[in-house]
């Protein structure tokens, strides 16, 4: 049995992204604030676009910050189950009848082949590492 685990390289945990968030909205609102006892109130409206901008980019960083790509092989049963953005997908393939290979557009993107199926595999595997993947991958399909 084979297992490949692969994930994307986030800097931020999805907790140190709410820490982040949190003092980062303290303390524009602390500057918005003093400003607005002083009158000046157009601070705060910019204040406010600031904030929805940043909680809009770290949504979309939080629901991907734990996707993943799992690739599991247990004799010619070949499992492959991929995380996106919350959805979850499970292909289970035989591994007679797949076959690896690269697209024609990029060639640092592997397939893999199954019947008149192609689905992309190895997103979060380094573009150095890629070759070894693909190597050891072909090793458990032939």
């Amino acid at each position: 049995m084979r297992i490949w685990l692969m994930k994307r390289n986030c800097s931020f945990s999805p907790k140190q992204v709410g820490y982040f968030y949190a003092s980062i909205v303290f303390f524009s609102l602390l500057v918005a604030g003093s400003f607005l006892l002083m009158g000046v109130w157009m601070v705060l409206i910019f204040t406010c676009i600031e904030i929805t901008a940043l909680t809009i980019a770290l949504y979309v960083y939080s629901r991907h910050a734990l996707d993943y790509e799992k690739i599991t092989i247990d004799g010619t049963n070949m499992t492959i189950e991929k995380s996106w953005g919350g959805k979850l997908e499970r292909k289970e393939l035989n591994t007679v009848w797949a076959r690896i290979g690269r697209t024609e557009k990029h060639l640092y993107r592997l397939v893999l082949k199954h019947a008149d199926q192609e689905m992309p595999i190895g997103i979060f595997v380094n573009r150095d590492n890629l070759p070894q993947f693909e190597k050891e991958l072909k090793m458990y399909l032939n």
